[in-house]
């Protein structure tokens, strides 16, 4: 699979497009169900080239969400929570590519990205998940 390279002008584009359909403030979370539907690079993608959601939105000329950093919405406590509701759901696999597909389309979760960035090994946080379900 050929890895998509976005230059900043396409990432910008992307964040006004997503914008000028759903209004401002913009969020992450508004952003990438938009750009599912639409394409586009993901929102942790924006993220990282631009340092934060704020700057990148600064950059297009777009309002931000005035809340905390988007990868920084829950504790870790909530993440290890979320992924034990995940792990209990009917048809869990267990896996990161699963927990990441049932994020999508589950609101209120945080998404793929969102947890690998607190938690980098999945077997890890699986384990601790798994823990938390048995208690």
């Amino acid at each position: 699979m050929a890895v998509q390279r976005y230059t900043e002008a396409e990432l910008l584009a992307g964040v006004r497009a997503a914008a000028a359909e759903l209004g401002e403030p913009l969020t992450v979370l508004g952003y990438d169900r938009h750009r599912t539907e639409h394409g586009g690079a993901s929102g942790q993608l924006v993220v990282r080239r631009f340092g934060s959601w704020s700057a990148a939105c600064e950059a297009a000329g777009v309002k931000a969400n005035a809340s905390r950093s988007w990868s920084r919405r829950w504790s870790e406590a909530e993440l290890v929570a979320h992924v034990a509701t995940y792990l209990a759901s009917p048809g869990a696999r267990g896996t990161y590519n699963d927990y990441a597909a049932w994020a999508r389309e589950t609101e209120g979760v945080p998404s793929g990205p969102t947890i690998r960035n607190s938690f980098p090994r999945w077997a890890e946080l699986k384990e601790l998940a798994e823990r938390q379900g048995r208690s």
